[in-house]
């Protein structure tokens, strides 16, 4: 089930956003204006919908936000060589 998960184009685009949040500055927010892509859009609408971000275009990461982001930072360090 995770191979099928990691596979989806959703999950992708959902990571590529969480990655634009910056740890070190969680005041920092994003905003995901009408002319981004339509898939940044629909990825900031499921963020939203799960409870990660505090906006459906952006805003600020939820304290879940931030232990999620937490642990994609993990495993990039982990799994990416530079």
């Amino acid at each position: 089930m995770r191979k099928e998960q990691l596979n989806q184009p959703s999950f992708i685009e959902d990571l590529n956003l969480l990655a634009c949040f910056d740890l070190k500055n969680l005041e920092l927010g994003i905003k995901v204006r009408q002319d981004c892509e339509p898939a940044m859009q629909a990825a900031a609408l499921r963020l939203h919908a799960k409870g990660i971000i505090t906006s459906a275009d952006g805003g600020f990461l939820t304290p879940f936000g931030v232990i999620l982001l937490e642990h994609l930072d993990h495993l990039l360090m982990a799994l990416v060589t530079e």
